[in-house]
């Protein structure tokens, strides 16, 4: 049995992983940190840089004194607080921690002293590597943990393609323009379609798109998976190329995705999406599957089980215990 300590959380994934290395008979602490304006814009963001770093210094003796046998910190900026502690850490890297802090010149920084000293870095999806030119070799690639099980009992496969949700954050990144552009010939064959009112761009959306689109708040993760069963079709991000954890819990829930993805990215188990890269193919892809039961009945079955395959809790809780203690995943 081993202490660790899971420090911050992102999406939820820490406390599920502490759930997993609990149940593996770990002693685990999960340790919560300080946000002061972590959601300010620049340049008032920087004002509180200095605020947020001491506060770091109760979890970073926390480190220090607490003899743990693991220090795993999720979001590479954080990660300061094991750099801080100057104990061996573990990182994780979730996507914006690269993509979006690395072209600001002050967290560049702080990001790359993170990658220097962790023992490894975890990261969820397979674009992020080309971000950590130069410490490859203390990469590992941890899929996000989706509880496959449970949601494939309570998601039955949809038989028809009308009710769609677009479920991704209404954010530049996520290629949502492309999205949204096939809301009003969805529309007129008939679909219902639902977006979740999330992101900088919702406010904008929902006032451009309102009469075609039906706009919902975020809901608590535990009920995502009763949530996406009410739906028939998921449409995800549009300029990735790859799944992120919303696409990941509606393969998990047995929902048909359309969505980009960059097949390369997965060589050896490419996820069973329908591939579109924009509006036209959005609303082809919606158009092919409209009364087809059985083409939807056979991706729903085989969405579930490239996500338990992919992102099951066993298979999680393998890759860490590996990484952390060496040996070869289950």
């Amino acid at each position: 049995m081993a202490r660790i300590a899971l420090v911050h959380d992102i999406a939820g994934v820490a406390t599920v992983q502490a759930e997993l290395l609990r149940g593996a008979g770990h002693d685990v602490e999960q340790i919560a940190l300080p946000t002061h304006g972590a959601s300010w814009k620049w340049p008032a963001k920087a004002l509180a840089v200095p605020v947020r770093l001491a506060a770091f210094v109760p979890t970073i003796l926390k480190l220090r004194r607490g003899r743990y046998d693991i220090v795993h910190i999720h979001f590479l900026s954080q990660g300061v607080v094991g750099v801080l502690a100057g104990v061996p850490f573990f990182a994780q890297a979730h996507g914006s921690d690269l993509h979006t802090n690395l072209e600001n010149p002050a967290y560049r920084r702080v990001t790359r002293s993170v990658l220097e000293k962790a023992k490894k870095v975890f990261y969820v999806t397979p674009n992020l590597p080309a971000y950590m030119d130069g410490f490859r070799a203390k990469l590992v690639y941890l899929p996000n943990p989706v509880d496959v099980g449970e949601r494939a009992r309570a998601a039955p496969a949809p038989t028809d393609a009308r009710r769609l949700l677009i479920f991704t954050r209404l954010h530049p990144i996520k290629g949502v323009d492309k999205i949204f552009g096939a809301v009003e010939p969805l529309k007129a064959l008939g679909a219902d379609v639902t977006a979740l009112d999330y992101g900088p761009l919702a406010p904008e959306y929902a006032i451009r798109y309102g009469e075609w689109v039906r706009f919902v708040k975020p809901i608590p993760h535990a009920e995502v998976g009763n949530f996406l069963a009410g739906f028939d079709v998921v449409i995800g991000q549009m300029r990735q190329g790859i799944l992120s954890l919303m696409e990941i819990e509606a393969l998990a829930a047995g929902r048909p995705v359309i969505t980009a993805i960059d097949r390369s990215l997965y060589p050896n188990d490419p996820p069973p999406v329908i591939e579109a890269s924009g509006h036209d193919e959005i609303v082809a892809a919606v158009e092919r599957l409209r009364g087809q039961p059985r083409e939807l009945v056979r991706i729903s079955r085989d969405s579930r089980d490239w996500a338990v395959r992919n992102h099951g809790y066993a298979h999680h809780l393998a890759l860490l215990e590996a990484a952390y203690f060496g040996g070869r995943a289950g």
